[in-house]
């Protein structure tokens, strides 16, 4: 653990060096933000210290990283702030906030609040700072449910037949740890372009350091990490796909309504089909709710993003 900080640290302070030899400069114009080097920064050191996987990537691919997180960021901001007054300063002392934070450094593998407090000031980042992101997050993802809410149908009955055949047909079904990398092209030819970028990286970097890269879903933070789901919580398309994958192998692209997928096996397993059908359904349909969601939050994103101006220096 001391080896890894300290290699770490070494880098940081090149990269700071190489920051602070030059006068602070603006990089890009996002609406009517600015992006400086600084800024690049400040973000690189807030990606690795949160997300150990980008550890293992070079400076060029850390700060392309960053400009994509902070442009993706301030584009979000912009378009939070049309539809609610946000007072981020009370925002930043809400309970729902305290939630998040506590859940993301239980994830983080942090035993308490103050261990991880203590960890980002070790890694100089501000926790309003952090907090704010999240403020950012939780915003958006209140205006896509508010947006689209309406647009979510659920065939609740479909959900119930195939629960009810999958518990009648096995006494066991088949549990995945998945992780996922997800882009959008417009035409066959991008498609299989990327896919080709996304497979060689993979080839040379791992799925974490690739779906850091170029996934763009909010998975990507995380080195593209999911968590397990069962067959009956997967679309029969996306089961076809991965349950003759061995362990560490990935999938061949997916297209589906939210963009083009990889989806990589980190583990399987054979689980009790003897469940409580009232709890599954429940669970089932948040599920599903929550993954059409995710999909028009997608969409919208790179809506809203074809139209922000967007200029680099």
């Amino acid at each position: 653990m001391i080896k890894v900080f300290t290699c770490t640290l070494i880098v940081f302070l090149q990269f700071i060096i190489n920051v602070y030899s030059n006068e602070v400069k603006i990089l890009y114009k996002v609406n009517d933000s600015i992006i400086t080097n600084y800024d690049i920064f400040e973000e690189v050191n807030y990606l690795v210290s949160l997300n150990t996987n980008l550890e293992q990537l070079n400076k060029k691919q850390l700060s392309s990283n960053a400009e994509k997180s902070l442009i993706r960021e301030i584009i979000k901001k912009d378009e939070i702030s049309k539809f609610y007054q946000i007072n981020y300063e009370e925002e930043l002392k809400s309970e729902k906030i305290e939630i998040i934070i506590a859940n993301f450094s239980e994830k983080m593998g942090f035993k308490s609040n103050q261990e991880f407090q203590d960890y980002l000031r070790i890694k100089n980042i501000n926790i309003n700072d952090l907090k704010k992101k999240f403020v950012i997050e939780s915003f958006w993802n209140q205006l896509i449910f508010d947006k689209y809410r309406n647009f979510v149908k659920i065939d609740r009955d479909k959900i119930e037949k195939n629960l009810e055949k999958l518990i009648k047909d096995n006494s066991e079904i088949l549990s995945f740890n998945l992780s996922e990398i997800i882009f959008l092209e417009k035409n066959r030819k991008e498609i299989e372009k990327k896919s080709l970028e996304i497979i060689t990286s993979i080839k040379n970097i791992g799925f974490k350091d690739t779906a850091v890269i170029h996934s763009i879903s909010e998975s990507s933070k995380l080195g593209g990490e999911i968590g397990w789901i069962n067959q009956n919580q997967i679309s029969k398309k996306i089961f076809l796909a991965i349950k003759d994958l061995e362990i560490g192998e990935f999938s061949k692209p997916i297209i589906a309504s939210s963009g083009i997928i990889f989806l990589k096996v980190n583990d399987k397993k054979k689980i009790s089909a003897q469940i409580d059908k009232e709890k599954e359904m429940k669970r089932l349909f948040s599920f599903e709710r929550d993954r059409i969601l995710n999909e028009y939050s997608i969409i919208y994103y790179k809506e809203i993003e074809n139209k922000a101006y967007v200029e680099k220096f």
